[in-house]
């Protein structure tokens, strides 16, 4: 089964504040995510206010070397991809401005080890499975 995760650059001070009660801003996000149309610019006021801009080029190139020399990995425009036969892992990692897009057939995704190292405050949300965590809330990255 193929997981879906959204990967938000929350600002610092709601990470701090939300850190202890992470089900609030999921809550908020998942709001956003499935308000209706007419709302759309309401909910785009409050996701500026509580997510920084993603430096799509920056994490572009902070991604492709720190994997470019790595077999399972390959990289198309904005699509980073893990392909690892090895681990029984495809994972696809898109980049937006307003957020991370992650297509993985793992819970624990290889990315979320050099996503953690990019940004500790990233806030990850699967909608459809209503999980949902920060990423410095894993507390260890054996799994990937």
């Amino acid at each position: 089964m193929m997981r879906m995760y959204y990967i938000f650059n929350v600002k610092r001070e709601i990470a701090m504040l939300y850190h202890n009660s992470p089900s609030s801003l999921f809550k908020i996000l998942e709001n956003i995510y499935y308000m209706h149309e007419e709302d759309i610019n309401y909910g785009f006021s409050i996701f500026r206010q509580i997510t920084n801009t993603i430096k799509v080029d920056m994490l572009n190139n902070n991604l492709y070397i720190k994997l470019h020399k790595d077999l399972v990995y390959s990289k198309i425009n904005n699509e980073h991809i893990i392909n690892d036969l090895y681990n029984d892992e495809v994972s696809i990692l898109k980049i937006k401005k307003s957020h991370l897009l992650l297509e993985s057939n793992k819970s624990y995704s290889s990315f979320f080890k050099i996503l953690y190292e990019d940004n500790p405050d990233y806030f990850i949300c699967d909608f459809k499975e209503k999980d949902f965590f920060f990423i410095c809330d894993l507390k260890t990255f054996s799994h990937v």
